[in-house]
C-alpha cells in the first residue's frame, strides 16, 4: 500500500493502492473533463521520418497545446475535477517549468490562486509565461526532488492544496488522454515512444495503450544524464540520480513517482537513453525537416531513433509523443548558430 502522504499532503484522492490507482476509466473520464480546455493535437504520419527508418512514424504533436506541452491536461484535470476546494483555498506546485506552466493557465482559467515553486536556474521564459498567467514563483533548491519539498512545506504552512508535478491520480488520467487521442485515430499501432521526466506522461499513456491494445509497445526515452525510471526498473526498485544534468529540462525528474513507477512496472516495455547531442539533432531535424519546434524533452522520441537507441522493424507502426515546444529562445538560438556558423543570430 502506498502512504498517500509520500506524494500529496492535501490531496482529495489520498486512499488507494498501486493496483486500482488509475484504470482506462479514469482517463476516459479525464477527456471528458477536459476537453473543453485542451486542445486534441494533431497526429499524423511523418514522411520523412518514416522514409528515413523504413516504419510508419506518426507524430503526435502536444507542441500545439495552448501552454504548448501536455502538461495541461493532467492540470485541468485534478483543477476541474477539485474546483470548489482549490478556489477556496488555492493551490502549489513544484516545476522546472512546463507543469508549472500549465498549472498557472489552468488556474487563471478557473479562477484559483496559484503558486509555483521552480528550481534556481530555470528556463527563464518559461518562468515569464508562469508569470503572464498570474501565478507566483519562489525559486528554491537546484533539483525536482528538493523543489516538491519546498512546495509540500507550504501546502502544510498555508493550507493551500499541493499539486504533484506527476505522483498523483489525478495527473496520471489526465497525461493519459494524449494516449487515447491516439487510438482514436490509429487502432493498429505497434509502438508509442513517450519522454520521461517523471513518468507522469508514459504512466497514463501507457495505461490508456495497454488497456486498450495490450500487444502495443510502450517505449520511455529518459536523457543518459537522469537515468531514472531506467535504473529503477533495472534494479527493481526507485532510484534517485543525485546530479541530474541535461539539457532537456521536460526529462529532469530526479525519482519517479512512487505510483508511476507501480504502472511503468506493469506495462513499459522498455526504456532507452539518448545523449543531450542526439536531441540537439532531433530538434534541428524536426525543426528543418518537418517545420516542427520542440524542446529537447519534446524531441527525446526522435532522438531515440536518430541515435539508434530505438531501431524499429521494417514497416512498424509508431507513435511518437512530440511532448512540448518551450525551448529556450537562448539554446534555439545556439543550435541554429551551430548549424549556421556563417549566419550567427543576434540579440
Amino acid at each position: 500500500m502506498i502512504d498517500s502522504r509520500d506524494f500529496n499532503f492535501l490531496s482529495i484522492k489520498s486512499e488507494n493502492s498501486p493496483s486500482t490507482i488509475i484504470s482506462l476509466s479514469d482517463v476516459e473520464k479525464a477527456r471528458d473533463r477536459i476537453r473543453n480546455h485542451v486542445f486534441k493535437t494533431p497526429f499524423y504520419l511523418n514522411l520523412h521520418l518514416s522514409q528515413r527508418f523504413g516504419a510508419d512514424v506518426f507524430l503526435k504533436l502536444e507542441c500545439y497545446q495552448p501552454t504548448a506541452v501536455f502538461k495541461i491536461r493532467g492540470a485541468f484535470n485534478i483543477e476541474l475535477e477539485n474546483l470548489s476546494s482549490f478556489k477556496k483555498m488555492g493551490v502549489v506546485t513544484a516545476s522546472s517549468g512546463n507543469h508549472g506552466l500549465s498549472v498557472a493557465y489552468a488556474a487563471k482559467t478557473l479562477g484559483v490562486d496559484c503558486l509555483v515553486v521552480v528550481t534556481k536556474g530555470a528556463n527563464p521564459d518559461k518562468v515569464k509565461m508562469i508569470k503572464l498567467f498570474g501565478a507566483r514563483v519562489i525559486e528554491d533548491g537546484p533539483t525536482s526532488d528538493s523543489i516538491i519539498s519546498k512546495a509540500r512545506e507550504i501546502s502544510k504552512e498555508s493550507g493551500r492544496f499541493f499539486i504533484h508535478p506527476f505522483d498523483d491520480p489525478s495527473i496520471i488520467a489526465g497525461q493519459g488522454t494524449c494516449g487515447l487521442e491516439m487510438l482514436e485515430e490509429r487502432k493498429d499501432l505497434d509502438t508509442v515512444i513517450v519522454p520521461v521526466g517523471g513518468g507522469g506522461l508514459i504512466s497514463g499513456i501507457s495505461t490508456a495503450i495497454k488497456e486498450t491494445l495490450p500487444y502495443c509497445k510502450v517505449i520511455g526515452v529518459e536523457a543518459t544524464g537522469v537515468p531514472s525510471l531506467y535504473e529503477s526498473i533495472k534494479r527493481k526498485g526507485l532510484f534517485t540520480v543525485k546530479e541530474p544534468k541535461t539539457i532537456a529540462d521536460g526529462l529532469l525528474g530526479q525519482t519517479i513517482g512512487k505510483i508511476n513507477f507501480e504502472i511503468c512496472k506493469k506495462y513499459v516495455s522498455d526504456v532507452v537513453l539518448v545523449s543531450d547531442e542526439s536531441m540537439k539533432d532531433a530538434v534541428r531535424s524536426l525543426l528543418f525537416d518537418s517545420h516542427i519546434l520542440a524542446e529537447p524533452s519534446g524531441a527525446s522520441p526522435v532522438a531515440a531513433l536518430l541515435s539508434g537507441a530505438y531501431k524499429p522493424k521494417p514497416g512498424e507502426k509508431m507513435g511518437l509523443v512530440i511532448s512540448g515546444g518551450n525551448i529556450a529562445y537562448t539554446l534555439l538560438q545556439d543550435l541554429l548558430n551551430e548549424t549556421y556558423p556563417n549566419r550567427r543570430l543576434h540579440t
